[in-house]
C-alpha cells in the first residue's frame, strides 16, 4: 500500500511539471493578423485561451472566462486578451470567418479568433472542448487550466490577477529607462511616441517584426533634450500584425509591443 501511494504522488508531481509552461505558437487569426504567443506574454500581456466548437455548451462554459477577462478592461487596458480557438478545423462548424459571428451572437465579441492547428490544446493535459487556460509572465506560466463545467468566473479572474502580478523578467526590469509609451494601439497609420530622457544623448528607434527582423530604423542624429520628448513614426506601409519598437541610447534599450491593424 505504501508503494502504491508513493507511485501516485510521483505521478502527480510529473503531471504538474509537464504542464507548468505554455506551448508557443505563431499563426494568423481570422482577420489575418499574425500572433506569437511567447512574444505576447513577454510584452507583459495575459492571454486567456478558450478552445471551442461553435455550439451552445461551448458558449455556456466559455462565457464566464470571457467575462473575467473583460473585468480587467478598465483597470489594465490592453493587457488581458481573450482568444477563441478552434484547433480541430472541422468543416462541420464552418470556416474561420464564421467564428467572430458566433462569438458576437454568444456575447463574446471582444475576442481574437483562431482556426488553426497551431493553437493546440494538446500541451495542456485533458482534451475536450471547451477548455480554458490563463497564461502570463515572461516565464510563460499556466495559471489556470480547466474544462467544461469546471470553468467559473471567480477562479479565472483570480488566475488573471495572479498572472498580472507576476514579477517582471530581468530584461524588463532593466528596460524602464525611457518610460516609453506609444499610441494609438492598434494603429493603422501613425505611431505616436513619448519617452523621457534623463541626460542629453542620441536616441535611435527600431521597429522589429515577430521574427526579429528589422523593418524600420530611425536615427535622426539629433540629441534629445532633457525631460519628456515626443516623436511620430509613419507606419502606414507596415502589414497588419504584431511589432516591437526599440528605443536605444548608448547605454540603454527599451522595448514595447504594438499592433498594426488596417
Amino acid at each position: 500500500m505504501r508503494k502504491f501511494t508513493f507511485f501516485i504522488s510521483l505521478s502527480f508531481i510529473s503531471i504538474s511539471i509537464a504542464f507548468a509552461q505554455a506551448t508557443d505558437f505563431t499563426t494568423d487569426d481570422c482577420n489575418g493578423i499574425s500572433h506569437q504567443l511567447f512574444s505576447e506574454l513577454d510584452a507583459g500581456n495575459v492571454i486567456v485561451i478558450a478552445w471551442v466548437m461553435t455550439c451552445g455548451p461551448c458558449a455556456t462554459y466559455s462565457m464566464p472566462a470571457y467575462s473575467a477577462a473583460q473585468s480587467y478592461a478598465t483597470s489594465h487596458p490592453g493587457r488581458v486578451h481573450f482568444y477563441i480557438a478552434d484547433d480541430a478545423i472541422s468543416p462541420i462548424y464552418g470556416p474561420c470567418s464564421s467564428l467572430p459571428a458566433w462569438g458576437s451572437s454568444n456575447n463574446m465579441p471582444n475576442s481574437i479568433f483562431f482556426q488553426s492547428a497551431d493553437v493546440n490544446m494538446n500541451g495542456y493535459g485533458t482534451s475536450g472542448m471547451p477548455k480554458v487556460v490563463v497564461l502570463g509572465g515572461t516565464d510563460h506560466t499556466i495559471y489556470y487550466n480547466k474544462n467544461d463545467s469546471q470553468i467559473n468566473f471567480n477562479s479565472v479572474q483570480s488566475a488573471i490577477s495572479d498572472a498580472l502580478s507576476a514579477p517582471l523578467g530581468v530584461n524588463e526590469q532593466k528596460n524602464s529607462h525611457f518610460e516609453l509609451l506609444s499610441f494609438p494601439n492598434p494603429s493603422n497609420g501613425l505611431l505616436n511616441i513619448t519617452y523621457k530622457v534623463s541626460k542629453v544623448e542620441n536616441i535611435t528607434f527600431e521597429i522589429v517584426n515577430i521574427l526579429g527582423e528589422t523593418i524600420l530604423y530611425i536615427n535622426d542624429h539629433l540629441f534629445s533634450t532633457l525631460g519628456t520628448c515626443k516623436k511620430t513614426i509613419d507606419i502606414s506601409r507596415l502589414e497588419s500584425g504584431i511589432y516591437f519598437l526599440n528605443a536605444s541610447s548608448q547605454s540603454n534599450t527599451e522595448t514595447l509591443r504594438f499592433v498594426v491593424a488596417h
